[in-house]
């Protein structure tokens, strides 16, 4: 089972082509969430902005792994030297 969570966690978008890119599938935990609501008042909002600048960051703190189908935020990374990450919210 851990090793389907792992393979349906992550997909390739775009394969081969100039614009390709990872896609990661997270689910928001509500206790982590909590928790890192609390770090930006205690760090007067300092975590808040280390988190806009790394949002790759900002979900790993506040999410989990899961399948794509099931995941309410996803990561996108570029398969370019520079590996950008973005983070997307899913509706």
């Amino acid at each position: 089972m851990g090793g389907n969570l792992l393979q349906d966690h992550r997909h390739l978008l775009n394969r081969g082509k100039e614009d390709e890119l990872d896609i990661f599938g997270y689910k928001t935990k509500g206790c982590r969430r909590a928790l890192c609501i609390a770090g930006y008042v205690l760090s007067c909002g300092v975590l808040l902005l280390l988190f806009y600048w790394k949002p790759e960051w900002d979900v790993w703190a506040n999410c989990v792994p899961c399948d794509l189908e099931e995941a309410d935020v996803v990561l996108l990374r570029t398969t370019d030297e520079f590996q950008k990450y973005t983070r997307k919210k899913v509706i």
